[in-house]
């Protein structure tokens, strides 16, 4: 068992994968639920999640190498590379199957993990994740999302000092700002990734593969999206819907990008729900 005080349960934990620590959050007891956060994130903010499902669940939230307190890979660490992460971590921590969560970006990491190995993922989840019907819905993602990188060099690090400029920025990830102090944190989590994570991580936006992945996937499905969510484009989630043979796909209106942080009790009873 997992103890659920939050004082010390979910301080970060390390364990060596490969030849680098990975840091991650842990908590509670039951099948375990591994969460993903997405680029420019950290287990941080998966806080809720972890609480509101630890008396049913195992869950383990990581770090991403780059992210977090996760030092990146060596070398350029493209999604295949963070896909042998999280199967190499599993397998560190004892887990022969366990149910998967990815946000965002790391919805791609996740799709990779349960189409590659079916026999790891009992249920899957995506969330504020979308993809492209043709290619050129593909380049066009791609177009938008070249501010990535360029919101990489800009960083500076008196930004996360000055609280309307954190808010002005947060404005696009929310539909309705939470506290002040989750906008800093999740500032300070941007401020801290490393480039060339950030990079590679951005770039699977665009992955050629990432459609026929979907319609491998064999394991029961769960698509969460947001309504107001302006990073992945809504359409794009009921076309991933489509694509994966098993699947359903639930809402959360008046909500943006990050809605375990925005509205985390519609969210958390969605996710309860599905893997109850």
């Amino acid at each position: 068992m997992h103890l659920t005080d939050p004082d010390t349960e979910l301080t970060p934990i390390q364990v060596m994968v490969g030849r680098k620590p990975i840091s991650y959050r842990r908590c509670g007891d039951g099948p375990p639920l591994i969460l993903l956060h997405g680029w420019g994130g950290s287990s941080r903010y998966w806080r809720s999640t972890l609480n509101a499902l630890s008396a049913t669940h195992d869950v383990i939230a990581p770090d991403l190498p780059g992210f977090g307190d996760s030092p990146p890979l060596d070398g350029y660490a493209n999604i295949h590379r963070v896909v042998d992460t999280i199967v190499t971590l599993a397998d560190r921590l004892g887990l022969e199957q366990f149910d998967l969560n990815g946000h965002s970006f790391s919805g791609s990491t996740a799709v990779y993990v349960a189409a590659h190995y079916p026999d790891l993922v009992r249920r899957l989840v995506l969330t504020s994740f979308s993809t492209f019907r043709n290619e050129p819905e593909r380049r066009f993602v791609m177009q938008v999302h070249k501010v990535l990188p360029l919101w990489t060099a800009l960083r500076r690090p008196w930004m996360g000092d000055h609280r309307l400029f954190v808010r002005a920025v947060s404005t696009r990830l929310f539909y309705h700002l939470p506290d002040d102090q989750l906008l800093r944190e999740g500032f300070t989590d941007f401020l801290k990734m490393d480039k060339r994570s950030s990079l590679a991580n951005a770039s699977s936006v665009g992955d050629r593969e990432i459609n026929l992945a979907l319609r491998q996937i064999r394991s029961p499905t769960l698509l969460i999206g947001s309504r107001q969510d302006t990073i992945m484009p809504p359409g794009g989630t009921s076309v991933a819907a489509k694509f994966i043979p098993n699947s359903r796909l639930v809402w959360i209106d008046h909500c943006g990008h990050l809605p375990m942080l925005e509205r985390p009790d519609v969210y958390n009873s969605i996710l309860a729900d599905f893997l109850g």
